[in-house]
């Protein structure tokens, strides 16, 4: 099990992946290993990675993409505040925004990795299709989180250089119900359909990695 494990997750060990079980994050993860990860991002089209950190610089969970098939396996460990929270490739594309993962910690939460810009969107889709929405991660009353999943909508070379963000709160995928039946909400506020459309209104980000 344990060689099945490193054949997929290679070096991203370093918050305890072991995707077969449920608990596979431990409190003290190595600053060591995560900077051996991070020194050691494969030069393969078929294997790409990233380390998440917070606006702090601490480790907040790992992310590697394997070409798998006719396409990308993603195997997710993380450390977070418990609840759900949305998860996205976002595009990393514009220099005016700047370039990677910023964010000063002494200024407001809103502010913070703003420089990834908006979801890897090639498709020009609505947010729920966008080529970088992901599961939202379910983090335990612990504070762990685990995922594994496949996906058809990029291989590991396509996000390469994109970056990785895990957000505050819940990403709704697009998926609100407004109208006038009586199961269904009526209109939000402008900023609030428009957040929807765009991101989940998943609300702040809180960690973000450069995908290597």
């Amino acid at each position: 099990m344990l060689r099945h494990l490193r054949s997929i997750c290679g070096p991203m060990l370093i918050l305890c992946c072991a995707i077969a079980t449920s608990s596979c994050v431990t409190e003290e993860a190595s600053g060591e290993a995560v900077a051996a990860t991070e020194q050691k991002a494969s030069t393969s089209v078929n294997v790409a990675q990233t380390v998440l950190r917070d606006a702090n610089g601490v480790a907040a969970a790992t992310v590697v993409f394997t070409a798998v098939g006719g396409g990308t396996l993603v195997t997710v460990a993380a450390r977070s505040t418990a609840g759900i929270h949305g998860f996205h490739v976002h595009a990393n594309d514009n220099p005016a925004n700047g370039d990677g993962c910023l964010a000063d910690p002494t200024q407001p939460a809103n502010t913070f990795f703003v420089s990834a810009d908006g979801h890897f969107n090639p498709g020009a889709q609505t947010h729920g299709n966008h080529a970088g929405d992901m599961p939202p991660l379910f983090v335990s009353a612990g504070g762990n989180a685990a995922s594994t999943f496949f996906t058809d909508r990029f291989t590991p070379a396509d996000v390469k250089g994109r970056a990785v963000i895990l957000h505050a709160g819940n990403d709704n995928l697009g998926n609100v119900p407004v109208g006038t039946a009586a199961n269904q909400y009526t209109a939000n506020a402008a900023d609030a359909t428009t957040l929807t459309a765009n991101t989940g209104n998943a609300g702040n980000r809180i960690a973000c990695g450069v995908v290597q």
